[in-house]
C-alpha cells in the first residue's frame, strides 16, 4: 500500500487561506497542514485546529527576513547579504516560533517552512538540535532541493543519524499523474487558498471526490507525519 500525506502549508497566514484549508480538511484529502507563528490569521488558525483535531499541525518555519525571496516564483534565492546567519540566531527564531505554537496548545508534530529555508545546511543542522529538544521527529526533506548530490546525501544522513523521519518522496504540487509517481511513502505539498487563482486551483483538487475515491480503489492512504 502506498502512503501519501498531503500537507497544506501557510495555515495562519491569511483568513482566506485558513478557511480553504479546512474546508480541503473537511471535504477533501488534506488530513495535515503546516502553521505560520508570526502571521496575521495566526489567533483564527489556532482555534480552528483546536475545532479540527483530525487535523494534523506542524511549523511552518517563517525565515524569509534572512533570505533572497524570489516571490514570483516562490523560490529562495540564498541568504541577504549572501552571509548565512550564525547559529544562534537561526535557534532563537525557530524556537520563538515553536514556542508560540505550543504555547497555543496546539501539538506540533512536524516542521517544515516557507520556501523551504529550513533546507539550507546551517539551519537543518540547527533544526535537527531542536527536533531533538522537542522530540518531534519529523520534517519535510527533498534531495532536488539541493544543487549537488553530496550535500544532499550529507543532509539526508544528518536526518537518518537522528532518527528523524522524512517521507523518501516529495511531489511539489498537484499536477496530473502526481499521484501514481513510483513511492511507498511520499508528501504532497499544497496550497488551498480563496482569492488567488493558483490557490484555488489547489482547493479544488484537494476536494476532487473523483481523486478521493481513486485513492481509496488503488490503495493509497492518506496518512499525517505522526504515522511515518
Amino acid at each position: 500500500m502506498k502512503k501519501l500525506i498531503i500537507n497544506a502549508d501557510d495555515f495562519g497566514y491569511r483568513t482566506s487561506i485558513n478557511k480553504a484549508i479546512v474546508y480541503a480538511h473537511k471535504n477533501g484529502v488534506v488530513k495535515s497542514t503546516s502553521m505560520l507563528a508570526n502571521r496575521e490569521a495566526f489567533d483564527e488558525a489556532v482555534v480552528l485546529a483546536k475545532e479540527n483535531p483530525s487535523l494534523s499541525v506542524g511549523l511552518h518555519i517563517d525565515l524569509d527576513k534572512y533570505f533572497n525571496i524570489d516571490h514570483n516564483s516562490g523560490v529562495s534565492k540564498g541568504w541577504a547579504d549572501n552571509k548565512p546567519l550564525d547559529r544562534n540566531t537561526i535557534k532563537a527564531e525557530i524556537k520563538q516560533q515553536l514556542e508560540k505554537l505550543l504555547s497555543s496548545g496546539i501539538n506540533v508534530d512536524h516542521f517544515d517552512s516557507h520556501h523551504h529555508t529550513h533546507l539550507y545546511k546551517e539551519v537543518l543542522e540547527v533544526l535537527v538540535e531542536i527536533c531533538k529538544e522537542y522530540k518531534i521527529y519529523a520534517v519535510r526533506f527533498f534531495s532536488k532541493f539541493y544543487n549537488d548530490q553530496y550535500t544532499a546525501h550529507e543532509m539526508k544522513e544528518l536526518l537518518r543519524i537522528n532518527q528523524i523521519k522524512f517521507p523518501n518522496h516529495f511531489i511539489e504540487g498537484w499536477y496530473y499523474g502526481n499521484v501514481d509517481e513510483t513511492f511507498d511513502i511520499s508528501e504532497l505539498m499544497t496550497h488551498p487558498g480563496y482569492g488567488e487563482i493558483w490557490r484555488e486551483i489547489e482547493l479544488g483538487a484537494c476536494c476532487d471526490i473523483v481523486l478521493k475515491e481513486y485513492c481509496i480503489r488503488n490503495n493509497i492512504c492518506i496518512i499525517n507525519f505522526s504515522e511515518l
